[in-house]
Parts: structure tokens; C-alpha cells; sequence
């Protein structure tokens, strides 16, 4: 049985090949799957070309009448059919399961079939499953609460609205479904709880504690009330654009104006290297390490000199035993808010204090591909990032047309570079002063 509360104790004090544990018992963690449902992508090989061939998933925002606000683009998930995915599924259960627990059962059944771990006989108390997600089950609130008022229907409100309308739920359930008796939870940490799920997987198996994990993340906010609340016009951090949809996101560049919204589901599959071996998996890549911290600082932005980000990074690369000339390539937050943007450049131009520019690793941003996904977010990036080791290969950052003066370093907008990719560090940043970052590389 995992110990969730020895993990938890260690948790921020950053993990890696080298710290925490004895060497001769720590165990190297692998990346050998990853499962998408995605706008535009439900397999691995649409989710890179999508990418790599910097081909957007936002378009005109249809979920509800947004005559009235600000926003008018959202990657949608428009065709999810989770019958396509999960085809021996109860129908008398699904009818208690709301959109996001179907989703994260589907992305789940994926990563297991590209594992190639999808009903093998491992001791399912030696696999886990650690999941985020922001906010969870808001769109199931908002409709019961509208058939409330609007139908005084109180058929919705029964005992299984317990399980539809909890954070917890799609996780517990996909685990259930998935027969997973390690540890397993649910994350709800904004922007940066994807990258917490990956590190807690990665302690449980470095400990010893299992030998398959699986990190998930989730989110469904394309509800009014919260993109109201994100396009606020005294703090807007939404794209207004109204016609070209797909350059709505325009991380580092001069006329960025925020973020669009994303919806979807992607869980990636953690184990043993000496486990992977033993079956002949496929490896994207290796994870060394994972820091975490609360900057204690501005409640809803980053330190934009740069300071804590750079002292952070500067820490991840030390206990995952690299140093900074080794950096192929940063996977940035890439928010496209003035924020996130200078405090990212700041942060680099810290960490490299004073080198020339070209001397500097890329920073880019793959957020205008699928959106901003806040609790999947971070998955999205480890999973990306994976790619981009195991195909050597850097994706772009698209609609960079005019870098902001403070963010005019290599962001690859020329398009898909190939290139040698050996490490990678993916940033997150959070409302809350939090901030995490993973550091992945390629299996030596």
C-alpha cells in the first residue's frame, strides 16, 4: 500500500536521480504512454501533428450565446463519442456519469493501449492514479441548477448526483473502471496541478511504491459564468479576437491579448524503467525530476522579476543532477497575458545572467494549439515535451508575429525545428503565487 502521506511530506522539496533516497534503492521513471481527448486529436499521432504543424483546435465559441461577453473562441470538444473508446461500458452506469468522468475514462483506456498495458496481469495494487483538474463537475452544476430553477426538476439532485457532481469522482471512477488499488487522488492546484500529478507519480514509483502510475488531468470550463469571469473588463485575461480564431493566441508577441479557453482530457503513463525494459515498452522519455513552491507572494500573478522563477528552475536542474547548458528547450506556461510573458522572459534572462541571447535555450508555447486547459495543462506539456525528445524535434510557437520588445528570444515561431532535443524543462505558473517544473530527458 502507497504511504500518501510520506509523499505528501517530501512533496515540495523537489525530486530527482540524486536526492531524497538511497541510490542504490531509487528506481529512474519512464514515460511509455499517453492517451488524448483532445478538440482535433484522440490518438498520439494527431495529437504531434497537430503540434508540430502548428495546427490551432480554436475556433468560434458555440456552447453557449456569447453575444453578450467579450470572448468569442474556445477549443471545443465537439465530437467526443466516448462509445468509440469505451465500448463495453455498463449503460446503466453511464447514465450517472457526466461528459468529464467519460472523457478521463476514455484518455485512460487510450494510455493503456499505447502502453500496451491495457489488460495485463500487473498487481493492480502497485498501480496509481493521480489526477487534476481546477475546477471539475461545473458544467454538471450549472445544468442541474438551471433544470432546477427553470423545470423544478428535482430528479437530477438523486444519490447519484454524489458522484457526478464531485471533484474526485472521474477520477475515482476511471480507476474503478481501470481495476487501479494504488493511490489514488484527485489535484486541484489551478495551472500547476498537472505538473503536481506528474511529480507525486514520479515519487511513488522512485520509492518503490508501485510500478506503473498514471498522471491525468482534466477540464471542462466552457460555462458563461466562468468566462465572464476571466474577460472581466477592469482584469481581462481573455482573447477578444472575433474573427480569426486561430490566431486568438499569440504567446510573446506584441499585440497578444490573452488566453482562450480549452476543454479535454490526457493521461500519461509513468513506470519503472527496469519494468518498461522487462516488457519491451515504448519509451518517449525519461523523467528526472519535479520542483514545486509557493512563491508567497501576489495572489494572482507571477514575481515578474523573474527572481523566483529563475532560483526555481536553477534548483529543479541542480537535484536532476543537469545544468543549464545542457537545456535543449523550455515548455513554457505561454499564457499569452503581459504576466505570464514577461515574467517567463525575465525568469531567462535571470538564469542566464548575461549571456548573449543566442546563447539561450528556446522558450516556447503550445497553448494556442489546444487552448489553455488549466488542471490539464500541465499534462499537456509533459506530454508534449515527451514528443518532442522521442521525435527530436522542437514544435513552434504560432501567431508570434511582432515579439513584445521584453520577450524577443527564440521562441522557434519560424515553424517545427529539427534539432537535438536531450532535455527539456516545462514551466507552470498558477494564480495562488504557485509554480512547478519538470525537467524530462531523453533515456540514455
Amino acid at each position: 500500500m502507497i504511504d500518501d502521506f510520506s509523499i505528501l511530506r517530501n512533496f515540495n522539496q523537489g525530486f530527482s536521480n540524486k536526492n531524497y533516497m538511497d541510490k542504490k534503492t531509487a528506481q529512474r521513471v519512464v514515460i511509455t504512454g499517453i492517451g488524448v481527448v483532445l478538440p482535433g486529436a484522440d490518438t498520439v499521432s494527431q495529437f504531434w501533428d497537430n503540434l508540430v504543424n502548428g495546427n490551432s483546435q480554436i475556433g468560434k465559441l458555440t456552447r453557449f450565446d456569447s453575444t453578450d461577453i467579450v470572448v468569442k473562441a474556445a477549443a471545443e470538444l465537439n465530437d467526443f463519442d466516448y462509445k468509440k473508446y469505451l465500448p463495453d461500458i455498463d449503460e446503466k452506469l453511464v447514465k450517472n456519469y457526466n461528459r468529464e468522468t467519460l472523457a478521463l475514462m476514455s484518455a485512460m483506456d487510450l494510455a493503456q493501449r499505447d502502453a500496451k498495458l491495457h489488460n495485463t496481469k500487473i498487481d493492480p495494487s502497485k498501480i496509481g492514479f493521480i489526477d487534476s483538474s481546477s475546477r471539475a463537475s461545473l458544467s454538471w452544476w450549472e445544468h442541474s441548477w438551471k433544470r432546477f430553477h427553470e423545470d423544478k426538476d428535482m430528479s437530477q439532485f438523486d444519490r447519484y448526483a454524489v458522484m457526478t457532481s464531485m471533484a474526485s469522482n472521474p477520477t475515482n471512477l476511471t480507476a474503478i473502471k481501470s481495476n487501479i488499488q494504488g493511490f489514488v487522488t484527485t489535484i486541484s492546484a489551478a495551472c500547476v496541478g498537472g505538473h503536481h500529478a506528474v511529480s507525486l507519480c514520479y515519487q511513488a514509483i522512485r520509492k518503490g511504491r508501485a510500478n506503473v502510475m498514471y498522471a491525468g488531468g482534466h477540464e471542462f470550463p466552457l460555462i458563461k459564468p466562468l468566462m465572464q469571469m476571466y474577460s472581466d473588463p477592469k482584469s481581462r485575461v481573455m482573447s477578444a479576437e472575433s474573427e480569426n480564431y486561430k490566431k486568438a493566441m499569440k504567446p510573446y508577441d506584441k499585440k497578444r491579448d490573452g488566453f482562450i479557453l480549452g476543454e479535454g482530457a490526457i493521461v500519461i503513463c509513468m513506470e519503472r524503467l527496469e519494468h518498461a525494459l522487462a516488457r519491451k515498452a515504448n519509451i518517449y522519455a525519461e523523467v528526472l525530476g519535479g520542483l514545486s513552491y509557493n512563491e508567497a507572494d501576489h495572489a494572482l500573478r507571477m514575481d515578474l522579476t523573474g527572481a523566483k522563477a529563475s532560483n526555481g528552475i536553477s534548483n529543479l536542474l541542480r537535484i536532476s543532477n543537469r545544468s543549464l547548458i545542457d537545456v535543449d528547450y523550455f515548455c513554457g506556461h505561454g499564457t499569452a497575458t503581459y504576466n505570464n510573458d514577461l515574467a517567463e522572459s525575465k525568469a531567462m534572462e535571470r538564469l542566464y545572467n548575461g549571456k548573449e541571447k543566442k546563447y539561450w535555450a528556446p522558450v516556447g508555447s503550445i497553448k494556442p494549439i489546444y487552448g489553455h486547459t488549466f488542471g490539464a495543462a500541465g499534462i499537456i506539456n509533459v506530454a508534449a515535451s515527451a514528443l518532442m525528445i522521442k521525435n527530436q524535434t522542437l514544435c513552434p510557437t504560432i501567431n508570434l508575429d511582432e515579439p513584445d520588445e521584453n520577450c524577443d528570444h527564440d521562441h522557434v515561431a519560424e515553424g517545427a525545428r529539427k534539432t537535438r532535443v536531450n532535455l527539456v524543462v516545462s514551466l507552470a505558473f498558477a494564480i495562488g503565487s504557485q509554480s512547478s517544473f519538470i525537467s524530462m530527458g531523453a533515456l540514455d
